[in-house]
């Protein structure tokens, strides 16, 4: 992931710890929302793909 995206992504709150919710996703998959800190985000699967999920 280029480092403008990941910097945004952070400044968006995609850190640590921050507990993400998968609202949706599109038929083909290619657009995902989600659900962040009591925001709505739609996010594209190339993004969606670089994001590392650890439960």
């Amino acid at each position: 992931m280029p480092f403008r995206i990941r910097r945004r992504m952070c400044e968006l709150g995609f850190i640590a710890g921050q507990k993400v919710r998968l609202v949706r996703c599109s038929l083909l998959k290619r657009a995902f929302l989600v659900e962040l800190r009591g925001y709505t985000l739609s996010l594209r699967k190339s993004i969606v793909d670089g994001l590392l999920v650890i439960e």
